[in-house]
């Protein structure tokens, strides 16, 4: 076979380059990570081509502990298996060396690691979170973080920026709320070291998590995998002309819908036409005081939004030195839910849209800054859920951009914290804003392609020592319920076989409940997902189950009650992994049998069934063969429920808590842990 002149040189090229590689190691082994105890531990990464590795792991008095032997290959990777571990609070070293080249990663702890994966409610902040703040100084320095950055990619990527952060006071304010909670009973009970593996993206799909490889081979998704792939080669067939036109057109439509929303926006919120972003403030013209940071409604001043969908206007003053006058300065104001515009004396200096959990950094120009008085004005929109300036307190400033010429007391940032002015403007709750554009982008970095978050953010991980993962998802599949029966035990699987560790333990959070409660007994694409992520729990080898209906929000899709959610979780692993016994799930329905015109059910987790408060047992639906459900009366008899209707001699089916938010259900057992929802009739239970 001939090689062309252009490949032989790149085949040259790449040789030279492999063979003069500096040695390296992906960012998941960086100083204070948590190794994983008690298995062979996979340490990979580049080095010069055919050059002989050793890994060592050593002591504080620089002993060796364990150690292994390879060789880079020729392309200049490396991969080798040290011997397993055991746990170790003590901080031992991480040495890697290649020649004259030797790599160290300090503060490395041994212990147990879990991967956190899903979307925002797996994604969702210590410091957003209910008890947050204390939790996270509570939290001990045994328990360590390594978040992902979002990202997304066409093929498998070999890194990504990250590292393993220590928790403290203020870097746990950032970890994943769900799994620190998991991980601080973890911890208490087995007193070892914990880290965890976060790595979610809010509002992903659960395919795109999914490698497409596994869904090629899969009957229900091998169609959409190839679709998939054709739009994929037809992009990549493209010129580059035509793919920037494709995207400047999709920009620019987007720049337009933008600019409608905002449009649209101020004329129905009399704070533009009034110019409400400068003048006078006076309660006489309906301004109130109220604190910030927090969500609204959950700080003093603010309790009237508590309910309040649309806009509201928020404005402060604060006096800078005199040597800021005539500087640009940067003004923080962290997360704001969901969209905001804000002002420095009249100026915009910025404005962000429909991105809840993203951080504001305005520049604010020199020419607004005349003065030593800044008046600050912003525009929260809140268009579902909680809304409101959600931040840390002491993140919200304002502070010279350059701190070139100021004294060390001038440099120091002005803080926002604190009580504003505000007043409330439209409501305005469901009008989303505008998505960014998709679809002149690569097709497989759509977020429904499979495997564009998996390539990006999980791979670069994939085969580090875990003890199981943790899945908190399914807000957006939940309009596909059927789907997800399939894809979320394809997903398991395929995170299995790609980190070559069996089948480790996989907790699944069940969604929690949402939405306006119905009066109607079965309504709503979350009772099928919920049901699916049953069935994945019974059908799949190794995979434990958290109710959380009780601890949801009808007006925000991410409830803030965390810890019940992370120590479910911890409950089923202490249980199920490690063997510590216990009562780890509530109620779940095993089978009904009709007795006469009653229906009698039977659970699995039955031990002292009981009502929450001892309130009447509710909701539970029931039908006859006509298929019409209504709401039964239901009893407890001893370690089974007997469900029936006046109207219902002859019952067929019951389904129980078959709703968004299904808040007549209160079945609990023993354990004051929530029975599932399920359905009798679709026939899913085994």
């Amino acid at each position: 076979m001939r090689i062309s002149a252009l490949v032989l040189a790149t085949v040259i090229c790449s040789l030279l380059t492999t063979a003069t590689a500096q040695l390296s190691l992906p960012s998941v082994f960086s100083d204070h990570m948590v190794l994983q105890r008690g298995i062979p531990l996979p340490v990979w990464g580049v080095a010069p081509a055919g050059q002989p590795i050793r890994v060592e792991v050593l002591d504080r008095a620089s002993k060796s502990v364990s150690s292994i032997s390879g060789q880079a290959g020729v392309d200049g990777k490396w991969r080798v298996q040290l011997p397993a571990l055991a746990a170790s609070s003590s901080p031992l070293t991480l040495q890697v060396t290649c020649g004259t080249q030797t790599l160290s990663r300090s503060d490395v702890l041994v212990g147990e690691v879990w991967l956190c994966g899903g979307q925002s409610n797996m994604e969702w902040p210590i410091g957003a979170s209910e008890g947050g703040a204390a939790f996270a100084a509570s939290l001990p320095a045994t328990v360590r973080c390594f978040t992902a950055p979002h990202d997304k990619a066409v093929a498998p990527l070999h890194d990504q920026p990250a590292e393993w952060l220590v928790a403290t006071a203020q870097n746990a304010q950032n970890f994943t709320a769900v799994g620190s909670w998991f991980a601080a009973k973890i911890q208490h009970e087995l007193d070892v070291p914990v880290g965890l593996l976060s790595i979610n993206w809010g509002g992903s799909f659960a395919q795109a998590w999914t490698p497409a490889r596994f869904a090629a081979g899969h009957p229900m998704f091998a169609e959409l995998v190839t679709s998939q792939q054709q739009e994929a080669r037809a992009y990549e067939q493209r010129s580059a002309a035509e793919k920037q036109l494709d995207m400047k057109n999709a920009s620019a439509e987007y720049s337009g819908a933008l600019a409608e929303y905002w449009k649209a926006l101020a004329v129905k919120d009399p704070g533009f036409a009034q110019q409400w972003q400068s003048g006078a403030v006076h309660a006489a013209s309906g301004w109130s005081t109220g604190v910030v940071p927090g969500e609204h409604g959950s700080t003093a001043g603010t309790e009237s939004l508590a309910q309040f969908d649309g806009g509201t206007w928020w404005r402060r003053s604060v006096t800078v030195p005199q040597s800021w006058i005539g500087r640009e300065l940067r003004l923080a104001l962290g997360p704001i839910d969901d969209s905001d515009i804000a002002w420095i004396n009249g100026t915009e200096v910025g404005r962000t849209t429909g991105l809840h959990s993203e951080s504001r950094n305005y520049q604010v120009p020199a020419a607004a800054v005349a003065s030593t008085t800044l008046d600050v004005a912003v525009f929260v929109l809140d268009t579902g859920g909680a809304g409101g300036m959600t931040g840390q307190a002491d993140r919200i400033a304002i502070r010279p951009s350059s701190t070139d010429g100021l004294t060390a007391a001038d440099a120091k940032p002005r803080a926002l914290a604190g009580e504003w002015q505000w007043k409330r403007g439209l409501e305005e709750g469901g009008n989303f804003a505008p998505m960014p554009p998709e679809g002149a982008s690569h097709p497989l970095l759509e977020w429904k392609a499979f495997g564009t978050m998996w390539n990006a953010m999980m791979a670069p991980v994939a085969t580090y020592g875990i003890r199981g993962a943790l899945w908190y998802q399914g807000e957006s599949n939940s309009d596909r319920a059927e789907a997800y029966r399939q894809l979320l035990p394809l997903m398991i699987r395929s995170w299995r076989e790609s980190w070559q560790q069996g089948d480790f333990p996989f907790g699944i959070v069940q969604l929690a409940a949402f939405q306006q409660p119905s009066d109607n007994p079965v309504e709503g694409e979350w009772s099928e997902l919920r049901d699916a992520q049953l069935n994945t729990m019974r059908s799949v080898p190794g995979c434990g189950l958290a109710v959380t209906l009780d601890v949801g929000d009808a007006n925000d899709i991410h409830p803030r009650k965390k810890q019940p959610v992370g120590e479910r979780l911890a409950r089923w692993a202490l249980a199920q992994v490690y063997g510590k016994g216990g009562e780890w799930s509530g109620p779940l329905f095993q089978a009904a049998v009709r007795e006469g015109a009653t229906m009698v059910l039977t659970f699995d987790h039955a031990a002292g069934l009981q009502t929450v408060g001892g309130a009447a047992l509710g909701g539970f639906a029931i039908a006859g063969s006509d298929g019409v459900f209504e709401w039964g009366t239901a009893t407890i008899r001893g370690s089974t429920v007997v469900v029936s209707h006046p109207k219902i001699a002859e019952p067929v089916a019951v389904r129980y808590a078959w709703s968004c938010n299904p808040v007549r259900a209160n079945l609990i057992n023993s354990a004051l842990l929530p029975a599932s929802p399920f359905a009798s009739d679709t026939n899913r239970a085994q």
